[in-house]
């Protein structure tokens, strides 16, 4: 009971974390409910993992225990993306879509590979489907920021003006 209403609690905060970093990649929007969601996330992940460590699999263990330290980097990175946030800057800079889209990369790989571990594939299988997601990912993320990323010049003149001449 305890591990099922954890991870419900993981999993729609997760879910969360991945429509508000959506919507935070181009402007910031939402950017607060992104990164509060993935720090809930991470915590709801924690009783998860504990209540329900003795009925998984060594596999599920060593997955689950990376998606752990996958979700601690996470953190961090949305922290790191606070201090670059679009409204500071004039739009969304490199670093910043960097931070926000290493996130959501890894909240879609996290869906697909517990997905894929759920349905009892085999590891050889979850490996390449995680990579894959990453991969795929990654390109995408360079496309977004040849499209979306201020450049750092402007950038930095942004953020040396006060705050109240950015809009």
């Amino acid at each position: 009971m305890w591990h099922t209403l954890f991870v419900i609690l993981h999993a729609g905060t997760a879910t969360l974390a991945l429509l508000a970093g959506l919507v935070a990649l181009r402007a910031g929007r939402a950017f607060e409910v992104y990164r509060w969601s993935l720090v809930g996330m991470t915590a709801f992940l924690v009783p998860a993992l504990v209540a329900g460590w003795g009925g998984f699999a060594t596999a599920a263990r060593v997955v689950f225990l990376a998606l752990l330290g996958l979700a601690a980097v996470m953190v961090h990175r949305a922290v790191a993306a606070g201090r670059l946030l679009p409204r500071d800057t004039g739009g969304p800079t490199g670093p910043y879509l960097d931070h926000v889209g290493f996130t959501l990369i890894s909240l879609t790989d996290g869906f697909a590979v517990v997905a894929v571990l759920r349905a009892g594939a085999p590891a050889w299988l979850i490996a390449v489907i995680g990579i894959g997601i990453a991969v795929a990912g990654h390109v995408a993320l360079e496309s977004a920021k040849r499209r979306l990323a201020r450049p750092p010049a402007v950038a930095a003149v942004m953020m040396r003006r006060p705050a109240a001449s950015r809009q």
